[in-house]
């Protein structure tokens, strides 16, 4: 929380300090990025974005983003089966992957002093949170050799030695349902001129979800309403 309310602060106090500021010049009118994220949410790969911004003036952009993002709960655990091998996660009820599109503004704290200099842009977005919810489904041997390829319950499922594998991705996203809720998010992005028309860089900051109820990621666990987390994105974009 500390480091939201930093963000919050530099954010609004750079607007208030750059927002008066004229240049000659444009150094573009519109950007598109997109970029592979990584937070504290997620797996090593937390998902994928994209933006698109366009000037309003000097020094502010309008910014149009959506990202892909697979949310993971913080016990999750890997295991392999006894009887074929295949990686399941114990316990787990649910996926949630989330889809965030967002409306916002940058703001040009640092413009490039030359074509291959660095620019600095405080961010600030909103936007609903479109939540999958899709549930874990399991193959599971029962005592009586019957195979049933259902969700996981923990409650019914006792046994991990049972557990054959997962289901498939089709499966699982046929019985997904939607969850929405809300999205905040600020950030500062660091560009850098890979050549004429292009950039590269990275952008870091903190990411807040909020649902309307308590999502069911993993069985007998504490389960979230709302999902802070701090995320790093690599990205490339191409400007004009």
């Amino acid at each position: 929380m500390k480091f939201f309310i930093f963000f919050l602060s530099f954010f609004f106090l750079s607007f208030s300090s750059f927002s008066q500021r004229n240049t000659d010049d444009f150094d573009y009118e519109t950007q598109f990025v997109y970029g592979i994220s990584l937070n504290t949410q997620s797996g090593l790969i937390g998902g994928f974005s994209f933006r698109y911004s366009k000037a309003i003036n000097e020094t502010m952009y309008h910014s149009f983003s959506l990202e892909m993002v697979d949310v993971r709960h913080p016990k999750e655990q890997r295991r392999p089966s006894r009887l074929t091998g295949e990686f399941f996660v114990p316990g787990k009820r649910n996926f949630l992957y989330v889809l965030r599109p967002q409306y916002g503004r940058e703001w040009v704290l640092f413009r490039k002093a030359e074509e291959r200099g660095i620019q600095v842009n405080a961010i600030g977005a909103i936007g609903p949170t479109i939540g999958i919810v899709a549930p874990y489904i399991i193959d599971y041997q029962f005592t009586n050799e019957i195979i049933r390829t259902e969700q996981y319950d923990p409650n019914i499922h006792t046994s991990f030695e049972a557990v054959l594998g997962t289901g498939s991705f089709a499966r699982r996203m046929s019985e997904a349902k939607i969850q929405l809720g809300a999205s905040l998010k600020t950030s500062l992005a660091l560009e850098f001129s890979a050549f004429k028309g292009s950039q590269v860089g990275f952008e870091a900051g903190m990411m807040f979800d909020a649902y309307s109820k308590k999502i069911e990621i993993m069985g007998l666990a504490e389960n979230k309403q709302i999902y802070p987390s701090a995320f790093f994105t690599l990205f490339y974009g191409i400007s004009k």
